[in-house]
């Protein structure tokens, strides 16, 4: 959290290492359920998630053509304050959110999908994979963290050069680092705005930085912590998440040492800026989201439970300081305790054993593609 010239709250979360990610989308697609032998890894969490068919880029066609017509009726409301009834419920739905772009005098390019808004200064249909991308990253994070659709605006805007992304920030948000490739930025309860700059990293960023305002769109007051190790989970391709991550090696070289330790789980819940959060710190973080999701059952279960604490629901009209205070008397470190009592422990074994668990899945991925 950081003060920017006339901005009184800002929440920023950067890139430190050309990464970033994710978003909302307002379809639900199932993912496929995984037809692999019994692995000491849960299998849902480990098959690749197939790649976003044809059908379904097809399907977030209509739906943006559907969402263009709810941007018409926001600007017309602007203009009158009667608004035509629709009989149709996720009509109802988009109604309740203004879809409008924040920037079309200096992006004039503009695509609607579902609740995200991308704008740019060039066309969209030139960035490769941006909707499939965006399509996946909300199966993912509502299927795996089982956190509801996202219920805002999320502002997703899209330069085609770092020059003008760096002019961008310095107009809108003066004060804002320009340094990074990617940026995202909110302000109290208002919707988060991404920007990213079009370079080699486009979609790494996308997947990390839309990671972060797709949490922050439907929880509030995650955890620095806690936000970054997903974000540098999800902002891998799908297929890699597992067993690719760069953080991996070290982190497995750390935990085969005889008298191997878990990096302090409490040491990280006490953060609370995003510039404590060093190199360090992101790959600790990671480590123990990847933990979570992969060790066992029970592990998954105490993140969603942990997760659901955070929704904007339950943590309605709580301050920020409020919300460090309980996350302080119930932090995941307890969740975690009480689904594994022994879970540092387990966290060791985790990654010494992580290189036979990609074995026996690839022999089984191999079997099943036959």
């Amino acid at each position: 959290m950081r003060m920017l010239g006339v901005w009184t709250r800002v929440i920023l979360y950067m890139t430190l290492t050309f990464t970033s990610t994710a978003c909302a989308f307002d379809i639900s697609i199932p993912l496929p359920k995984p037809n692999l032998p019994p692995i000491p890894t849960p299998a849902f969490m480990s098959k690749p998630s197939r790649k976003v068919s044809e059908k379904e880029i097809q399907d977030a066609q209509n739906e943006r053509d559907r969402t263009r017509e709810t941007v018409k009726i926001a600007d017309e409301r602007s203009k009158t304050s009667h608004v035509a009834q629709n009989s149709d419920s996720d009509r109802q739905n988009f109604n309740s959110v203004d879809l409008t772009p924040s920037f079309s005098d200096l992006l004039p390019y503009c695509m609607v999908l579902g609740r995200v808004v991308c704008e740019s200064n060039m066309p969209l249909d030139s960035v490769q994979g941006l909707q499939a991308e965006l399509v996946q990253l909300q199966i993912d994070l509502t299927t795996y963290l089982q956190i509801p659709e996202a219920n805002e605006k999320i502002e997703l805007c899209v330069f085609k050069d770092r020059q003008s992304y760096q002019n961008f920030i310095k107009s809108v948000f003066p004060g804002a680092p320009t340094d990074r490739p990617a940026l995202y930025i909110r302000r109290g309860d208002e919707p988060g705005v991404l920007m990213v700059q079009n370079d080699s990293g486009l979609i790494v960023n996308v997947r990390h930085e839309m990671t972060h305002a797709y949490l922050n769109s439907t929880l509030k007051h995650v955890p620095i912590w806690l936000d970054e190790g997903l974000a540098k989970y999800f902002e891998t391709p799908p297929g890699e998440r597992g067993f690719r991550n760069p953080y991996l090696a070290d982190v497995e070289n750390q935990a085969s040492g005889w008298f191997s330790s878990p990096p302090s789980l409490p040491r990280l819940e006490k953060l609370t800026r995003v510039d404590q959060m060093r190199p360090r710190e992101y790959r600790e973080s990671w480590s123990w989201v990847h933990f979570m999701l992969h060790y066992s059952p029970e592990t998954h279960r105490a993140l969603i439970r942990y997760l659901k604490t955070l929704r904007r629901e339950n943590q309605s009209n709580i301050s920020t300081e409020d919300a460090y205070k309980i996350q302080k008397k119930a932090p995941l470190k307890q969740a975690l305790s009480d689904a594994v009592p022994d879970y540092e422990k387990k966290y060791v074994e985790h990654f010494r054993n992580w290189d036979k668990r990609q074995a026996a899945y690839e022999n089984g991925r191999a079997e099943s593609d036959l």
